[in-house]
């Protein structure tokens, strides 16, 4: 009975793992290699955030494995937050926090075979010498109610992966080369600001190729 039993729970792991890779959407690197469901990423390499200040990206990717449309988005709980802030664009408009608890981030439109940057980083306080931020996130789909098509609820939950950032070592930061992205923030009334505080602030990343990208983002 004992044998029958751990089959099952084995059969019944194993299920879930499957289904979790059959997942359309799934947690990838920037050249849309997949991560296993549970994945813990290990990030310890911080940068100037282009305002002096110290930002630490998680580099992660989703991409659509299915050949269709997907309205998705994601959950995510800061389990630890040491200091500074904890920012994610995902799945189109950005939010800053600055304490632990869970979120849902809302939803957008994931085209066949599309791999979408989250854009999504911590940033240390200044004076911090030391720290640690961990965030899991979950990807989910989203159905629409038939009857109010402007609403929309979670349909299914998929895999999860989870940031382990640490910083440690404020000598290591590695100042950003001007033929890279830089970011910008601007305030509403397209002021530039040297230190964000609670509020809703206009992010523009500055491409190397010369294009320009803007997104509303909210400090709570």
């Amino acid at each position: 009975m004992k044998k029958i039993f751990t089959f099952f729970l084995g059969l019944i792991a194993a299920l879930g793992t499957q289904a979790q890779s059959d997942f359309p959407l799934q947690f990838a690197d920037k050249n849309g290699n997949i991560f296993e469901d549970g994945t813990v990423l290990n990030l310890t390499e911080a940068e100037d955030d282009g305002f002096g200040g110290i930002q630490m990206p998680s580099t992660l990717f989703v991409k659509n494995i299915s050949d269709t449309n997907v309205e998705g988005g994601g959950t995510y709980e800061i389990a630890k937050l040491d200091n500074g802030s904890f920012q994610t664009c995902f799945p189109v408009n950005c939010t800053q926090r600055r304490e632990t608890g869970e979120w849902e981030t809302g939803h957008a439109n994931f085209t066949a075979g599309q791999l979408k940057d989250m854009e999504t980083e911590w940033f240390p306080d200044e004076e911090a010498t030391s720290g640690n931020c961990v965030v899991t996130y979950q990807l989910v789909t989203y159905k629409q109610n038939p009857l109010k098509p402007a609403e929309w609820a979670i349909a299914k939950y998929g895999p999860t992966i989870t940031l382990n950032f640490t910083y440690s070592d404020p000598a290591s930061i590695n100042t950003i080369n001007k033929n890279t992205n830089t970011v910008k923030y601007y305030n509403l009334q397209g002021q530039p600001v040297s230190h964000l505080t609670r509020g809703i602030f206009v992010k523009k990343t500055f491409f190397a190729n010369g294009n320009v990208k803007s997104q509303k983002i909210q400090l709570k």
